[in-house]
Order: structure tokens, then C-alpha cells, then sequence
């Protein structure tokens, strides 16, 4: 998502890019590689963003039960932290969970709803990511739906102004249409533009 603004475009990001780095490191770091046959993996949903890694917390207790911001730091494997931590991808300290949660606190359009969600097990650990834009989305979504031909085609006018290389599918996407409507529309628009020139 984006908006408009005086000098640029604002954008609004699905999912805060460190929030999504610290959830990747933490299931890598900390995942059990004694599991055989498993491995970490990342499902996306409209909207959520899980990301799973085998083994629980390492000293035995459940995430969903303890507060995150007070976890404290117990490293399953030092070597693959350490080794991390040198490449900058993550702090010697146990505060990726913490950094998580202000990622998204730290966002223009942060919600309470959309805190991060952490759940384990004995032998799993999962981080919920929520889509920031997932609301705004659905109602953006039904609005383009009421939309009549020729107030669609001013807001094709209006996203062309603001982005000139923005294509027929992205603006399909944008408006909920098919891409077959946004060619109808950008054909009846050049037609328009013709007819003005040559009066």
C-alpha cells in the first residue's frame, strides 16, 4: 500500500522488513536440528505471515505463557548465532522477539490488532505476522467495486499521473477489475484524448 504524498510516494509495507529479518534469524538460530525430517518454513496468507521452525523454547517453557519482551536469551546453537551476529543479522543479546514487536509498533498505520503473535510447543515455535494493510485492503477493495465507468477511469487517470510506467495489471489489481476492463478503459481514454486533440 501507498499513498500520495507532497513530494513523493509514502509507502505503507505488508509486513515491516525487520520484523520479517528477526522472525527468519530467530527460526534459524534456534531451531532444533536434531529433528529429522522437518525444517523451517514460512506460509503466507492474505492476511498473516507464519513462520515456523522445529523445537520448542529451549529451556522447556511456552511462549503463549510468558510475557515476550522478558524472554530471556537461551541459545540452542551458540556457533550459528555467533556466526549471525558477525554478519550483523543479529545482537549478542537475546532481544529478537522485542525487536519484533517494535518493528511494528514503530509503523504509521500499527494497530493493536496487528501485534505479533508467538506460540510454542514442545517441539515447534511459530511467529504470526500480521499484514498491516490487510483491513485497509478489503475496504479499498470494495470501494473500486462501486466505483462507476468514468469515476474508474479518472482514478486511471489519477495513478497514471502519479506513476507513468505503473502497467494494466497493477492497475487491474489496484481497482479490483480485470485487466481486460483497465485496456477497455485506457483504450476509451486515448479515444477521448484523441477527439479532444483534433477538435
Amino acid at each position: 500500500m501507498w499513498k500520495k504524498g507532497p513530494l513523493y510516494r509514502i509507502e505503507y509495507p505488508d509486513y515491516p522488513e525487520r520484523a520479517v529479518q528477526e522472525a527468519l534469524v530467530n527460526a534459524l538460530i534456534h531451531r532444533d536440528y536434531s529433528v529429522i525430517g522437518s525444517e523451517v518454513h514460512v506460509d503466507i496468507y492474505d492476511d498473516r505471515l507464519e513462520i515456523y521452525s522445529p523445537g520448542g523454547m529451549y529451556d522447556g517453557t511456552f511462549i503463549q505463557d510468558i510475557n515476550p519482551l522478558d524472554v530471556s536469551s537461551s541459545r540452542r546453537n551458540p556457533i550459528l548465532a555467533d556466526v549471525f551476529a558477525r554478519m550483523d543479522l543479529m545482537e549478542r543479546r537475546g532481544s529478537g522477539l522485542r525487536k519484533i514487536i517494535e518493528a511494528y509498533e514503530a509503523e504509521e498505520n500499527y494497530k493493536e490488532e496487528f501485534k505479533p503473535k508467538f506460540k510454542s510447543t514442545e517441539s515447534s515455535f511459530t511467529t504470526i505476522l500480521k499484514n498491516l494493510n490487510y483491513e485497509v485492503q478489503n475496504v479499498t477493495q470494495n470501494e473500486y467495486k462501486k466505483l462507476k465507468p468514468h469515476d474508474r477511469r479518472a482514478k486511471i487517470i489519477e495513478e497514471i499521473k502519479m506513476n507513468s510506467i505503473i502497467t494494466a495489471y497493477d492497475l487491474a489489481k489496484q481497482l479490483n477489475v480485470t485487466e481486460r476492463t483497465i485496456k477497455r478503459d485506457l483504450k476509451i481514454l486515448t479515444e477521448e484524448k484523441n477527439n479532444c486533440v483534433y477538435r
